[in-house]
């Protein structure tokens, strides 16, 4: 969804929606990602029943490394995962801590011994 539309989701009323959504990218609060040079954002982020961003997601924001862009992380989010069968983004709001868990154990470095 565009900035417009996911102010509106949140309930954001504002003249520039774009300057908030980005406000909120700087701050960690959300993902984003560049389509046709727009910025868009997925809308599993956003919990509807709420009107707010998923709280898991600035979690996993915090921990993702450089190396893994918005592109990578919302494959991540949004592909099979062995631990809930389904997508880690389909478990937002339910199990938020073992979502984090796996991130955690995604992106921890491969070592040989």
């Amino acid at each position: 969804i565009d900035a417009a539309q996911a102010c509106a989701l949140l309930r954001i009323e504002t003249d520039d929606p774009e300057g908030i959504m980005q406000a909120m990218v700087r701050d960690d609060a959300i993902i984003a990602l560049v389509h046709n040079g727009r910025t868009m954002f997925p809308r599993f982020q956003l919990d509807l029943a709420n009107c707010l961003v998923f709280a898991v997601v600035r979690d996993i924001l915090k921990l993702r490394p450089v190396h893994i862009s918005n592109l990578r992380l919302c494959y991540w989010l949004t592909r099979a995962h062995i631990d809930f069968g389904c997508a880690p983004a389909q478990r937002f709001g339910k199990d938020d801590a073992a979502v984090v868990a796996a991130f955690g154990r995604y992106i921890e470095p491969e070592r040989h011994g």
